[in-house]
């Protein structure tokens, strides 16, 4: 009768330990979560973290807390991420240069975004556009490129980090179009125009989300838009490809929603639930596409294929560029 007293005993306290478990698991998440951004604010990537951070807050009912980490073209603030603990309560703001460039080009990088990293949602494609201040004599990058052939390097560029997507997509117009440019990296898009407005460097590629206020204000002039297409909020501005005649060129970026590896599934699918209820709002759509920034839905595993197709081009890119990490 014992025997069987302690083996009723031993029953109900695992059921109740399992029914803990459970309750845990569908209760997330039951408090604040972290966002980090690895750049500095006011930035395509903060602007993306932040929007959709606080349609994710409503829809979770809980805080979803942007914290910016900037530094060392991203890998700082992601490599936060990495090493965070794997329970779905610190997520990052991942973009093209942390994800699928700088590992690429850094055998010594602290993380592996393959192990890592879990991909959960995507969240932004990132328009680009070409800046200069209006006393810049060019007036379309096809002009700077004219002026850059005939006098090296007397040419200078500003891009948010060295090995980001602007600097990559930089070194690959500059072999396009067989010209030497100097590369002056920033912290962010924003110390990035910052470089451009004070005649630091003689033009920027930078997110249109950051350069719209400036553009806008006339303080900066567009040379072209990045790429593929035309820009919604500059629709008479042509594309770099339309200027060069180099069909196959485009600048742009994008940003994805990653954990530390290990998350568990169930918080994966409720943070990828929540990133597609939000890009669907007709609010967060606005605010977004009113930046120059495109939505991302799709489930995980998609997400996933997105970026590993993204690395194979980045690397095919790298192969060609000699590109190298400062």
């Amino acid at each position: 009768m014992r025997a069987v007293l302690c083996w009723l005993v031993a029953l109900s306290l695992l059921l109740l330990q399992g029914g803990l478990n459970n309750s845990g698991a569908q209760g997330y998440p039951d408090k604040p979560v972290r966002v980090i951004v690895p750049f500095t604010p006011g930035g395509s990537t903060d602007h993306t973290g932040r929007i959709i951070a606080e349609a994710m807050s409503a829809s979770l009912k809980q805080p979803f807390v942007v914290e910016n980490r900037p530094g060392a073209a991203a890998t700082i603030g992601i490599d936060l991420v990495a090493k965070s603990k794997p329970d779905g309560y610190t997520v990052g703001v991942s973009g093209v240069g942390a994800t699928a460039i700088v590992p690429l080009l850094d055998p010594k990088l602290p993380y592996n975004p393959a192990r890592d990293l879990e991909i959960i949602a995507g969240l932004s494609g990132v328009d680009s556009v070409f800046i200069a201040r209006p006393e810049l004599k060019q007036n379309s990058i096809a002009e700077v490129l004219a002026f850059a052939k005939d006098n090296p390097e007397k040419i200078s560029y500003a891009t948010a980090g060295v090995t980001g997507p602007s600097h990559l997509a930089m070194e690959d117009l500059s072999q396009l179009a067989k010209v030497k440019m100097l590369h002056v990296p920033f912290a962010g898009d924003v110390p990035a125009i910052t470089g451009v407005l004070t005649g630091d460097v003689s033009i920027g590629l930078v997110a249109i989300a950051s350069a719209t206020p400036f553009l806008t204000d006339r303080k900066l002039k567009a040379l072209a838009a990045g790429g593929p297409k035309r820009l919604k909020l500059l629709p008479n501005l042509p594309t770099v490809a339309e200027q060069t005649g180099f069909k196959d060129y485009a600048a742009y970026a994008w940003n994805v929603l990653v954990s530390a590896k290990g998350t568990p599934p169930d918080a994966i699918d409720k943070l990828n639930e929540a990133v597609n209820e939000a890009v669907a709002r007709d609010d967060v759509r606005e605010k977004l596409e009113n930046l120059g920034l495109k939505v991302m839905p799709g489930d995980a595993k998609w997400a996933q294929n997105f970026v590993a197709a993204e690395i194979a081009k980045n690397k095919r890119i790298i192969d060609a560029t000699g590109v190298k990490r400062e």
